[in-house]
């Protein structure tokens, strides 16, 4: 895997804020401090400022995209990854093909499981 051999990836991502999902993109290099980052998308393109999230990760699991705000997001293409990390509960909606990188980059162990 990609992540494996210390090569950084973007994902595009969706992060519920509140009752909102707001459109970013995670970061996600193992070689880095921060292994996995969440980058808000800003007006006129540009990237806001990074979130670090903060492991160690439980992923709860990946399912359909529902809830407050779910509607901004194309749930045919789209899936929901929930997560508790170190500091906070996450829930992500990552493409549905990104699902096992996101997972791997997450728990650390390039299974995706």
């Amino acid at each position: 895997m990609a992540l494996n051999a210390g090569e950084a990836r973007e994902v595009s991502a969706f992060v519920r804020d509140g009752h909102r999902f707001r459109q970013g993109s995670l970061i996600l290099d193992s070689a880095a401090a921060s292994p996995v980052v969440w980058r808000p998308f800003r007006v006129l393109g540009r990237s806001g400022e990074g979130v670090a999230l903060a492991g160690p990760f439980h992923v709860h699991g990946a399912g359909l995209v529902a809830g407050p705000g779910s509607q901004t997001v194309d749930k045919g293409m789209f899936r929901l990854l929930s997560l508790q990390a170190a500091d906070r509960y996450w829930e992500l909606a990552v493409p549905a093909a990104d699902v096992a990188l996101v997972r791997a980059a997450l728990l650390g162990d390039g299974t995706g499981r």
